[in-house]
C-alpha cells in the first residue's frame, strides 16, 4: 500500500544545456505506537494530524526524467509497457564528463547490481556491469528558491532572473500555499522549476481504517492543510521557462485506489537509438595505377583506433572526423615508399 501519507522531492542533475531529474515519491506513516509518540491522535482532525503529530519516511520509489530543453522523457531501463506505477527502489546516479553522460540504473533481482549507461545526446551505449553501490549520491544543481513579490513569483542567481507571474501557475496546484515552496534549477536557455514541498496524508480512521479517496494536502506551516477528494488532484507538475513561453509537464497523479500513474509517456531508450560500432575503411590513390587501402577496425580496448559512431538514419559523434585526420599520416607514408 502507500502507507498513511506522501512525501515528494526532486533532484536535478544539468550540464547546463539539459537535465537529468530525479522525482523521488516517498511513503510516509504514523509511528506504531502513537499513543506515546503523539497523544491524543485521534481526537484531531485530519487536517490537525500533520503538525500535532510525527510522520516517518517509509519506502522510496524513484522515477527519472530527461529534458532536452524541449520535451521530456520517461528514463527507465527496465520498463517493459506503457508507465502506470514506479518501479525503481534505487536511487540511480548521473555523472557528466567529455560531453557526455554516465547513467547507473541498479537492477534488484536476482540480485543487486550496478548496470551502466553512456549517452552523449546523439544515442545510448551500454557499457555493462558496474562497481557502484547504492549508498552513492552524484552531485545535485543546487536549486535556487522562489521568492514571492507583488503577485509573481521570481528566480534569480545573481547573474539573471525570471519572473513568473502567480496567476499563471496556480491552476496546476490544489492548494495556494504550494507557490510559496516552488524552488528551480537555471538551464542555459531558461529554468525549471518545481514544488520543494508537496505532500499529504490519507484519511484514517479509527482504528487504524484507510481511506484513499480523501486526502490532506499540507505545507509547512501551520493550518496550511486542505482536504480534498483524491479523485480532484492535479498531477505533481514540473515547468520550464525560458522568459517568454511556459511549459507544464505532468509527470504523475494519485489515483482513488492509492496507486500512482506516470503521465510521462516518452520513452527515452526507444526514442534515442543505440550506439552502433563499425569497421571504418579508408581508400587512397597514389597513382592513376596503384590504390593503397588502409582498414582501421574500432575496439574498445586498443587506444589507437578510428570509433564511427553510427545512429539508425545517420552518424553521430565524430569519428568520422577522425578518420578523415589520418589522411595526412597515410599519404606522407605512401609518399615515403
Amino acid at each position: 500500500g502507500l502507507g498513511d501519507g506522501f512525501s515528494v522531492y526532486t533532484e536535478v542533475y544539468t550540464n547546463g544545456e539539459n537535465a537529468f531529474i530525479v522525482i523521488t515519491y516517498e511513503t510516509m506513516t504514523w509511528p506504531a505506537h502513537l499513543g506515546p509518540v503523539c497523544e491524543g491522535f485521534w481526537n484531531y482532525t485530519l487536517e490537525e494530524k500533520p503538525f500535532k503529530c510525527y510522520l516517518q519516511l517509509s519506502i522510496p520509489y524513484y522515477s527519472t526524467f530527461y529534458f532536452d530543453g524541449k520535451s521530456l522523457y520517461l528514463v527507465d531501463p527496465f520498463l517493459k509497457n506503457s508507465p502506470k506505477a514506479p518501479g525503481i527502489l534505487s536511487h540511480p546516479l548521473f555523472y557528466h564528463q567529455n560531453d557526455s553522460w554516465t547513467m547507473v540504473f541498479f537492477k534488484e533481482e536476482p540480485f543487486i547490481s550496478s548496470l551502466v549507461w553512456r549517452f552523449d545526446e546523439n544515442c545510448v551505449d551500454y557499457l555493462g556491469v558496474g562497481n557502484y553501490t547504492r549508498e552513492q549520491r552524484s552531485p545535485i544543481t543546487e536549486p535556487v528558491k522562489g521568492v514571492l513579490e507583488n503577485g509573481t513569483i521570481v528566480f534569480s542567481d545573481g547573474s539573471q532572473t525570471y519572473v513568473i507571474p502567480i496567476k499563471e501557475l496556480e491552476p496546476y496546484f490544489n492548494a495556494n500555499f504550494t507557490v510559496k515552496y516552488l524552488e528551480g534549477v537555471f538551464l542555459d536557455g531558461g529554468i525549471i522549476f518545481y514544488p520543494a514541498v508537496y505532500r499529504g496524508v490519507w484519511n484514517l480512521t479509527y482504528p487504524q481504517r484507510y481511506d484513499y479517496s480523501k486526502v490532506v494536502l499540507f505545507g509547512e506551516e501551520n493550518g496550511e492543510a486542505k482536504l480534498l477528494n483524491t479523485s480532484s488532484m492535479k498531477p505533481f507538475p514540473l515547468f520550464f521557462y525560458d522568459g517568454k513561453s511556459l511549459k507544464v509537464f505532468h509527470i504523475f497523479r494519485i489515483v482513488e485506489n492509492g496507486t500512482l500513474e506516470i503521465f510521462v509517456e516518452k520513452n527515452f531508450f526507444t526514442h534515442w537509438p543505440k550506439c552502433i560500432y563499425r569497421n571504418v575503411t579508408i581508400t587512397m590513390t597514389k597513382t592513376v595505377t596503384m590504390t593503397t587501402t588502409k582498414t582501421v577496425t574500432e575496439t574498445k580496448e586498443h587506444t589507437k583506433t578510428v570509433t564511427e559512431t553510427k545512429r539508425e538514419e545517420g552518424i553521430c559523434g565524430v569519428g568520422a572526423l577522425f578518420a578523415l585526420s589520418l589522411l595526412p599520416l597515410v599519404l606522407r607514408r605512401i609518399k615515403n615508399e
